[in-house]
């Protein structure tokens, strides 16, 4: 099962994308729901590590074991 926060404005463009990506590799078993952060509160988590991240020591240092990777853009 995979969860994915809520967006309205690119839930139709996630669910062709995902259609064709699951059946593209037959991976069919797969499911996915869009949901909002009041309905999966593990939604939170990535937003949390993110404030803390961009905070700086010392909150970045509680985060960075979680922390894979940083994309600047």
């Amino acid at each position: 099962m995979l969860v994915l926060e809520r967006d309205d404005s690119i839930v139709d463009m996630d669910n062709r994308v995902l259609y064709a990506r699951i059946h593209e590799v037959n991976c069919v078993k797969l499911r996915y729901e869009h949901l909002r952060t009041h309905e999966e509160p593990l939604l939170a988590i990535p937003d949390a590590i993110a404030w803390c991240w961009q905070r700086g020591d010392p909150w970045r240092q509680r985060v960075r074991e979680m922390v894979v990777g940083v994309r600047t853009l």
